[in-house]
């Protein structure tokens, strides 16, 4: 079954999400090679930090190898799915993937951006006026504290405005969780990927929203453990991801027994 017949049955049928299934299976696909993956998560660190310091494509740049090696991880933890004998050069192989990758990125980036126009708008308009208004008044002068300093410039419309914002951006990243797998595993185009993971997420947005929150309320365990909770807790959460997008997207074909509520982990 390619993609476009896969979107097909699961926005027309339906699928169930199982939230506690993907909870525990992500935890047991970490657990199956907790080594590796707590090793891999130290170099794609390591890796897009330095990614980071490329001039002016840096931040672009450090993106997109982040979800190239977000896919590694879902390379990885299908391996273990399928019984497979895992090797670090695993999490490496997303990269067979990273043009489609990386257009989906730069997409995401302008979607990014268009969101942000608004704020960023308003935002200078306020300030400008505010500070132009305050230097013709000759109020700018005087010395002023932070809190009249603040009241120079009218912020109550930002509020709201960034509110929104914020929330456009979460049901984005939300949306498209799945487009670099769709990608990868389907060797589907960009646009393609993208518009199979919205269609698919956005039938149970809410489900996929709170695993997101929950998700994210283990990642806050791991940084308040000094921040070494986190070469734990960010691996497991990608292996979470992967476990929902097994048993929707079920990327080899299979389809597993219905009364079936955890897949088995065979050793290597």
């Amino acid at each position: 079954m390619n993609l476009n017949q896969k979107v097909e049955q699961l926005t027309t049928e339906g699928y169930e999400f199982k939230f506690g299934k993907y909870l525990s299976d992500g935890f047991d696909y970490f657990k199956a090679q907790a080594g590796l993956f707590i090793g891999f998560f130290v170099l794609s660190i390591v890796m897009i930090i330095a990614g980071s310091f490329i001039p002016v494509i840096g931040s672009i740049a450090s993106q997109i190898l982040s979800v190239t090696f977000f896919v590694g991880y879902f390379i990885v933890c299908n391996k273990i799915k399928l019984g497979s004998t895992v090797s670090f050069d695993d999490f490496f192989k997303g990269f067979s993937s990273i043009g489609q990758i990386a257009i989906i990125q730069l997409i995401i980036f302008g979607f990014t951006l268009l969101i942000f126009s608004p704020l960023l708008i308003f935002g200078f308009t306020v300030f400008f006026s505010g500070l132009f208004g305050s230097i013709k008044s000759g109020e700018f002068n005087e010395p002023q504290t932070p809190q009249e300093l603040l009241q120079l410039f009218d912020v109550d419309g930002l509020i709201p405005l960034f509110i929104i914002t914020v929330i456009l951006l979460m049901f984005m990243q939300t949306i498209y969780t799945f487009a670099a797998a769709n990608t990868h595993f389907f060797k589907e185009g960009a646009w393609q990927s993208m518009e199979a993971s919205r269609k698919v997420i956005q039938k149970k947005f809410f489900h996929f929203f709170a695993l997101f929150i929950v998700v994210s309320l283990i990642n806050l365990l791991g940084v308040m453990f000094l921040l070494v909770g986190i070469i734990v807790t960010v691996p497991l959460s990608y292996a979470i991801f992967y476990a929902a997008f097994d048993d929707i997207m079920q990327p080899n074909g299979t389809h597993l027994n219905e009364n079936e509520e955890n897949f088995e982990i065979r050793s290597n």
